[in-house]
């Protein structure tokens, strides 16, 4: 019984550790970039979006990626490309992607949302987008995240998801500048 809890006891600590220097070791990813650059996304012909998807959702990044800026001091300059001259000894993040996921709400659901008490939470509309984050100097693919979000109740738009969208990628680029 002694050896029991005595080697339970060696495998917690050693879990303890573990996890503790996996969350010690982690790099931030872009904190050594002043300036970040938003590319309108590729929208592929076999996804049934409008063509107009891809600069919505890079104007939607923008506007989040500032919001988190502003609010935490990551970025001297977040501007979507082409539209302002990068200061010169700059480290530039470039943002670009694909939309893969467009999906208007369907009536049904708006249906059964009506008739359901538990149907508020019922939601149709989803947005996804596969992301690449790249060093504009060197070219060099830092990061690729996949990221797909939904709406609901009231708020049942593709551009309300695209909003949500858009802001899970500030929250990455947030997490990994600190």
């Amino acid at each position: 019984m002694k050896k029991r809890v005595f080697v339970g006891a060696i495998i917690a600590a050693a879990m303890i550790c573990a996890i503790s220097a996996l969350a010690v070791g982690k790099e931030a990813l872009f904190k050594d970039y002043n300036v970040v650059v938003v590319q309108a996304f590729k929208v592929t012909p076999n996804t049934p979006a409008p063509d107009n998807a891809g600069k919505e959702i890079a104007d939607a990044i923008v506007y989040q990626v500032r919001r988190y800026s502003q609010q935490y001091g990551l970025f001297d300059m977040v501007i979507m490309e082409g539209s302002a001259p990068v200061p010169a000894g700059k480290k530039v993040l470039l943002i670009k992607g694909e939309v893969k996921e467009y999906t208007r709400p369907t009536v049904g659901r708006e249906i059964q949302r009506g008739f359901t008490p538990w149907g508020s939470h019922v939601g149709s509309a989803a947005f996804a987008a596969h992301y690449q984050f790249v060093d504009k100097q060197t070219g060099n693919v830092i990061n690729e995240q996949d990221l797909r979000s939904g709406s609901t109740g009231s708020n049942n738009t593709v551009e309300y998801a695209m909003q949500r969208n858009a802001e899970a990628a500030a929250k990455f680029i947030y997490k990994n500048k600190k």
